[in-house]
């Protein structure tokens, strides 16, 4: 006989079950559940949320940049940043922390649709670069869109441990720059430099997703300044690559950093090549990718994208604190709430970033739903948003309870 005081939260769970047969993933189901109840928290959207629940506001930068963009647009030509992309690449670099002295050795791409497209265009430049590829690589527990990518390039999907280095070349490996999306665990600096001493051995591309440039520093903004954490940044994930003279492709997102969900510029694809003719074969390849993809002519939102970049970098970058700094306060709350209880490690120096993914005990998916609490809960794990905390402390307190009961690392 079911608990009376679970009634709701039983209701949610057979309500999830009927979506699931209908052919809804984790995800969208995550959605729509939540979208039914006007009570519902939402732990489980893959964006930067406010103290209220609700989507931080859209760059204000990118913003105005737009807006004078769609003005200019009165004639239905074909336009591009063809003619600002050597000044965008500086940029792009600056903003990254990339020592000058390495610059030329850099091509730059945007493909369109955010860091998706960009990860997407790298994984299809690699396996058109070598004939030997027959298998997308990427870390456990990874963002689930690589599966769609590995898919649509007819190639086999695998995941490897977390700790792991690959040098067979029969995989292209793909390594989460920054937190691990759906995890936030942070990888050590000792594997990273395992992982480009392997790179550089064999010559061979890798990928490095860069969705969440500086947010495994968030926590430290307040105390050394943004240009301090994204050189931190800059050091730990990028740097053992550049040194090592491995050559990378390296899929860099502004959707995270500058808040632009709602607009979807281009995501910034940065080939790393220091041997010239590699470089020059490979930006061969990547134009044709380019060519092939659409993005030789641009939307709007990546036109004024490319132009806040160039003349408004320093309001972008005070934009990409201000994200950070929400993450860094949420994360505190969640490492006071829930101290001393089985999740408390996934708030420690390991882990970082917008997600935690932990283990889920029997009912937990009751148990979370009657507390109106909607994180995306598949295969035994339950991945959390960690800006969903609200503003309201009662609800802080009621809703770490909640997980803290229910999960486990």
């Amino acid at each position: 006989m079911s608990d009376p005081s679970m009634e709701f939260g039983n209701k949610v769970k057979s309500q999830v079950e009927t979506l699931a047969t209908e052919g809804k993933d984790a995800n969208q189901i995550a959605k729509i559940i939540i979208d039914a109840d006007p009570e519902g928290c939402n732990y489980g959207i893959g964006i930067v949320l406010d103290t209220r629940g609700q989507a931080m506001a859209t760059s204000a930068t990118l913003l105005k940049h737009l807006r004078a963009e769609i003005e200019d647009s009165d004639r239905g030509d074909y336009r591009n940043s063809a003619a600002f992309m050597d000044k965008l690449k500086a940029s792009i670099l600056a903003w990254q922390r990339v020592p000058e002295a390495t610059w030329d050795s850099f091509v730059l791409a945007l493909p369109s649709d955010a860091g998706t497209g960009a990860v997407n265009a790298a994984a299809i430049t690699a396996l058109a670069l070598y004939g030997d590829i027959g298998c997308i690589s990427v870390e456990e527990l990874s963002w689930p869109g690589y599966k769609a990518i590995a898919k649509s390039c007819r190639v086999v999907y695998k995941e490897f441990p977390s700790s792991d280095v690959l040098s067979d070349t029969g995989m292209l490996p793909i390594y989460q720059a920054g937190p691990q999306n759906t995890t936030g665990q942070v990888i050590d600096k000792a594997v990273i430099a395992e992982r480009a001493a392997s790179a550089a051995s064999a010559q061979r591309l890798v990928i490095l997703d860069r969705a969440y440039s500086g947010f495994e520093y968030a926590s430290l903004l307040e105390t050394k300044g943004y240009n301090t954490i994204m050189s931190m940044s800059y050091q730990h994930q990028l740097a053992p690559f550049i040194e090592q003279g491995a050559p990378v492709l390296i899929a860099v997102s502004p959707t995270k950093c500058f808040r632009s969900f709602a607009l979807r510029p281009a995501g910034m694809l940065l080939a790393y090549i220091p041997d010239p003719a590699m470089r020059k074969q490979t930006t061969n390849l990547i134009n044709a990718v380019m060519r092939a993809r659409g993005s030789a002519f641009e939307y709007p939102s990546t036109r004024a994208f490319v132009k806040a970049m160039i003349a408004d970098r320093d309001q972008l970058e005070q934009e990409h604190a201000f994200a950070l700094t929400r993450l860094a306060e949420a994360a505190q709350i969640w490492s006071t709430l829930v101290h001393g209880t089985d999740i408390e490690p996934l708030f420690s120096g390991s882990y970082s970033g917008l997600f935690r993914n932990p283990k889920i005990r029997e009912g937990a998916d009751i148990t979370l739903y009657n507390e109106h609490i909607y994180p995306v809960i598949a295969d035994g794990r339950c991945r959390m948003n960690v800006t969903g905390i609200p503003n309201d402390e009662a609800l802080q307190q009621k809703h770490a309870r909640a997980f803290a009961r229910s999960c486990y690392v």
